[in-house]
């Protein structure tokens, strides 16, 4: 290893170890524990801590970092084949990354929040964000268009759907549960998704475009029932 590479992994575990640290002090806070440690003091000892995932013991603080590590490798070579159009490899990585993630111990916030009806997408209040460890509305959503390219519409549809359910705030988690209706030909529900993902990115043309583009075929659609 050079010592650029050194440097560069080091930099990402004094990273990591920050955000596990603050998102881990939020987590322990749900479930009604204190702090052992003051913010300062705990981060220096996980950033002192962080090894490689076969040197960790379960439930340590740097195990939790080297989970959050590894998610977030698999998502990053999920992108890698995304990008040279390689969808199905990229669902496989994606996948991986999502199943590693069932090991954190933000868990039980994120399957309450899936099985939260009052918190479906069609509800006009926002609710309170989850606290990830690891961010999977990102990762879904980002399943949700492989599964487009594809032409797998129902996954598709699935994972933009929970990723919206996550953060009914991240507009692409959004747009592409928009787009999975519109393939799916069912033009009267993915007109309102797709309005309210141009609600959060007005000047998004993809959005406005595909908006419009449902809004024609539901007319058209309209107009064959009526003529027939």
């Amino acid at each position: 290893m050079t010592e650029r590479e050194a440097k560069v992994v080091e930099e990402r575990r004094s990273k990591v170890a920050d955000v596990i640290s603050t998102q881990m002090d939020k987590v322990l806070n749900l479930k009604g524990m204190d702090k052992a440690t003051n913010q300062s003091s705990k981060t220096t000892e996980i950033k002192s801590k962080i090894k490689e995932p076969a040197e960790l013991v379960p439930e340590d603080a740097q195990d939790v970092a080297a989970l959050v590590t590894e998610c977030e490798d698999q998502k990053l070579r999920g992108n890698e084949s995304f990008g040279a159009g390689e969808y199905a490899q990229a669902v496989l990585y994606y996948t991986l990354a999502l199943d590693t993630a069932t090991k954190l111990p933000d868990i039980p916030a994120i399957t309450a929040r899936k099985q939260q009806k009052s918190a479906s997408t069609n509800n006009s209040s926002k609710p309170e964000l989850v606290t990830q460890l690891f961010i999977r509305h990102v990762t879904l959503s980002n399943c949700s268009a492989c599964f487009l390219k594809l032409d797998i519409t129902k996954k598709a549809l699935a994972d933009g759907t929970e990723a919206e359910l996550l953060n009914p705030q991240y507009v692409k988690g959004i747009f592409r549960r928009g787009l999975a209706l519109h393939a799916m030909k069912e033009y009267q529900e993915a007109i309102p998704v797709l309005a309210r993902a141009l609600a959060i990115e007005p000047k998004n043309k993809q959005i406005k475009q595909a908006l419009q583009f449902a809004e024609v075929r539901m007319q058209q659609e309209y107009r064959k029932r009526m003529e027939g």
